[in-house]
């Protein structure tokens, strides 16, 4: 698809580029004002940036502005400033480009050619006196009015091409305030700057897939631009880069359109967006975000190839790339944007919730588990298949710790089954069922038992069922009610209060007596601890002590997350030499902002 027949709006984005967008960049004779689509109004207040630009003044009657950022030369304010005996000191006319934009350069002029019916050329009626100030759409005042810095003022010129040159800076509003009573007329405001915008936007309109559809990845590939003189090179190490939201819905429109019914107590109702198009202006309400029908914007996609965590299978999606460039002269190519997905789906829905099995109804309705210690969990998932889906024969659960499998459910009633094969790997559980291949309602009823760790407060577990049979994408399981015996509704389990408050939840030495003499029983000793409540990686360490506080081995020294950890060590010293016969201690420290915490265990060596 064309990036251009598929955009719903762009600030800051351009499509010079076939079958690209990029960070919209100028040279520096480029104008940016005709450029831009511009509006003649002031603002009611303080507006975010957009793809909108727009133009007023502070004169009471009401006259267009439009041709002074039309980019023609020969169209003007004609008369409007040219009143007889009217004095056009004080006079200010405000630019809003809509979003910040490097410049350095600002011009205007009256029109170059051509006379009025006096016979008196129009090059003649330029400005005499004026101020030129700025805001980088960053500050602003109480009242959300930009806070403008003064570039220039001059107090006479007689010039009739007025430019003004500055250092290269963002520049958002734009104020030229007149400070002559002479009659004058503007034809073209130019605005010149070399460089990237610091942020564009490309959201997309809804895109029909045609039916429903299970989503998968997404993935995109960029080029890393960098503006040198006027022309643009492909630099990976330019600082620029991008990030994509994402959200999926059940109907063609991500919007509701209300209109009023009752002007006076401004009751309404919600409408169609074509009604709401043929409503009169005072009767057109709010227009807002469907969230019945539609899910949530994603939180942003900040590398390509993540799994899409969004409710699925649906028909219909929107996308919308974020380009951010953080130096001036650097910029960013997004050349291609794929959307992952495959027609039919596994089923139309798949459900699950978690529990702890022994606590199937937990009271606040979320399971709670002492953290670092295995905990026997019940996963439950509904399947609704029908029709043309595919159907599955597998499951996948996804959780922190190390999972150990306890037994697997299937039917309605639930009766046990003994799965094809398990897998049991590092934060993975796979239980495959080719032999009772979930193709139906009746079938997709199921329970899968195992144990395993919970590290961190709020953990959430993630499920996908996925068909060995074919090359089909694996499908989310959505949190939601899978089964009525349970009441959490949810896939997080939190950790209790009690757990919450020692990172080192666990440390173990065993064996605790090791004869490290090479004959293959207890030669060495395994260390084994827990780190919970971490959300970031800190500094491990431990180390061996004789009884007289002698340090004699330096184990290791890491910076580990939350999680379970083993280490081993075979009675030597720093130095590798066999310590002698005695008792040691291992000293276990996690340092962190909040301090240290600190276990200690005794082992003994013999031979």
């Amino acid at each position: 698809m064309s990036w251009q027949s598929q955009v719903l709006s762009a600030t800051a984005i351009g499509f010079g580029t076939p079958g690209a967008i990029q960070l919209l960049s100028f040279k520096s004779d480029q104008d940016i004002i005709p450029q831009l689509p511009w509006d003649d109004g002031f603002p009611s207040g303080y507006v975010a940036e957009q793809s909108q630009a727009r133009i007023w003044d502070n004169i009471s009657l009401k006259e267009p502005n439009l041709p002074i950022v039309d980019g023609v030369d020969t169209s003007s304010t004609g008369n409007r400033f040219k009143r007889f005996g009217v004095s056009q000191q004080g006079t200010s006319i405000f630019f809003d480009l809509g979003t910040r934009f490097p410049v350095n350069k600002i011009a205007f002029f009256p029109r170059q050619t051509g006379q009025d019916d006096q016979g008196r050329p129009y090059r003649d009626d330029y400005i005499r006196g004026y101020e030129i100030s700025v805001n980088g759409g960053k500050s602003f005042n109480q009242e959300d009015a930009p806070i403008y810095s003064l570039l220039k003022r001059e107090e006479f010129t007689a010039k009739d091409y007025t430019e003004i040159l500055f250092p290269l800076q963002f520049v958002r509003y734009i104020r030229l305030e007149i400070t002559s009573a002479n009659p004058f007329e503007i034809a073209e405001f130019q605005v010149f700057g070399t460089g990237f915008a610091p942020r564009g936007i490309y959201r997309s309109k809804v895109v029909d897939l045609g039916e429903t559809a299970n989503f998968s990845r997404l993935e995109w590939e960029i080029e890393m631009l960098r503006q040198v003189g006027d022309s643009l090179a492909v630099v990976p190490a330019a600082d620029a880069g991008v990030s994509v939201r994402m959200r999926t819905g059940v109907d063609s429109t991500a919007l509701v359109y209300y209109k009023y019914t009752n002007l006076f107590t401004g009751e309404r109702t919600e409408v169609s967006e074509s009604a709401y198009r043929k409503l009169d202006e005072q009767l057109q309400g709010p227009v807002g975000d469907d969230v019945t029908n539609w899910s949530s914007w994603s939180a942003p996609f900040l590398t390509s190839g993540r799994q899409i965590d969004l409710p699925s299978p649906r028909r219909y999606f929107q996308f919308e790339i974020a380009a951010e460039s953080r130096a001036i002269l650097d910029g960013v190519r997004v050349k291609s944007l794929a959307v992952e997905h495959s027609i039919p789906p596994l089923a139309q829905q798949l459900i699950g919730e978690i529990s702890e099995l022994d606590t199937p109804r937990p009271v606040g309705n979320v399971p709670i588990v002492q953290a670092g210690v295995k905990s026997t969990f019940a996963c439950d998932v509904i399947a609704d298949v029908i029709g043309t889906d595919v159907g599955f024969d597998a499951l996948q659960i996804s959780m922190p710790g190390n999972p150990h499998f306890k037994g697997f459910l299937l039917g309605s009633p639930l009766a046990s089954v003994t799965p094809d094969s398990i897998e049991e790997t590092s934060g993975s559980l796979k239980v495959f069922f080719p032999s009772h291949r979930v193709e139906s309602r009746a079938s997709g009823t199921m329970r899968v038992v195992f144990e395993t760790e919970i590290f961190v407060q709020g953990t959430f577990f993630q499920a996908e069922a996925f068909d060995t049979q074919g090359a089909d994408l694996p499908q989310r399981v959505l949190p939601g009610d899978a089964n009525p015996e349970v009441s959490t509704n949810a896939l997080r389990v939190l950790t209790s209060e009690g757990s919450t408050r020692d990172l080192l939840s666990t440390f173990v030495v065993s064996p605790q007596l090791i004869t490290p003499n090479q004959d293959g029983l207890n030669d060495q000793a395994g260390i084994a601890y827990t780190l919970v409540q971490l959300v970031r990686p800190v500094s491990v360490e431990a180390m061996v002590y004789d009884l007289a506080g002698r340090r004699v081995r330096a184990l290791f020294s890491e910076a580990e997350g939350s999680g379970s950890y083993t280490w081993s060590w075979d009675g030597r010293d720093d130095d590798r030499k066999l310590l002698p016969v005695g008792i040691y201690l291992i000293r276990l420290e996690a340092k962190t902002e909040r301090g240290s915490f600190v276990r200690t265990r005794s082992i003994g060596v013999v031979y």
